[in-house]
């Protein structure tokens, strides 16, 4: 069972689906064939495998709510669930989400669209502080990342979420919280020059040419031939694969995306 919730949280009502159910059920003996927290998230990425690319499963609902859905994955929901369900070892469906929530919410609570984290790196910040991982980046070679995040607070035409004050406010909060760290990145020409430093299993973030986002995609580092690839949900094959190319030249060759950041999960 995961971690318990600060004084105050709440946990808004989530339904299990008979397959995500069974899912459930299955990746839960695929993380307890392995010990470190680590390899446990790393294998459950792994049995993703295939698993069909789908964007935006957590909207849709009247009411902010913990969605649960592990039959269809985009990159940021592969790399939350497959740590979600290493926390829960044995736990019930309901310890998972739990977990889930801890994960997606600010502080865990979930209080409208606002208390949702929407930047990976606000993510990375918040699993951080509970322990769960560390930002390995600076100490792997990183130079400062010098940017500051306004991507969504900057369109709501595109997100009209946030034209309601409240949730404005919230994601305003949450954007200033991320911009007052001091983050660091791994320029694209380098991350070869560092590859034998990240190991399998890392939270691989891939950095935006965006002037006002931070992350434009994740997933896990994997090792093959000697190489460090990407093991993702790619939004261009439509499902989870593992990136054909090394992650130094596959990062290269996206437009959209400048570095790596690295995060390692505490076993």
């Amino acid at each position: 069972m995961g971690p318990g919730f600060p004084a105050g949280s709440e946990q808004a009502g989530t339904v299990f689906s008979p397959r995500d159910s069974l899912l459930f059920k299955e990746k839960q003996e695929v993380a307890g064939r392995e010990s470190s927290l680590s390899d446990k998230t790393f294998s459950v990425a792994h049995s993703f495998l295939d698993t069909p690319y789908v964007t935006g499963t957590l909207d849709g609902n009247d009411q902010e709510q913990v969605v649960v859905n592990l039959r269809q994955l985009d990159c940021w929901t592969l790399v939350e669930c497959s740590l979600a369900i290493a926390q829960t070892g044995e736990g019930s469906p309901a310890d998972y989400e739990s977990n889930l929530q801890k994960l997606r919410y600010w502080g865990g609570s979930v209080k409208g669209y606002g208390s949702r984290i929407h930047y990976f790196t606000g993510w990375l910040l918040q699993a951080e502080k509970y322990g769960f991982l560390r930002d390995i980046t600076r100490e792997t070679g990183g130079v400062p990342y010098q940017k500051k995040v306004g991507y969504i607070s900057a369109r709501p035409a595109k997100y009209p979420q946030i034209r309601d004050p409240e949730t404005f406010r919230a994601l305003k909060a949450a954007e200033k919280r991320i911009n007052a760290h001091k983050w660091h990145f791994i320029p694209q020409n380098r991350i070869k020059s560092v590859e034998n430093r990240i190991e399998q299993g890392d939270i691989i973030l891939l950095t935006s040419a965006k002037r006002d986002l931070d992350i434009s995609h994740q997933g896990f580092a994997v090792r093959q031939n000697g190489r460090i690839h990407l093991l993702h949900a790619s939004s261009l094959s439509k499902k989870v694969i593992i990136s054909k190319q090394p992650l130094s030249e596959y990062v290269i060759s996206q437009k959209g995306q400048t570095g790596i950041m690295i995060a390692r999960l505490n076993d």
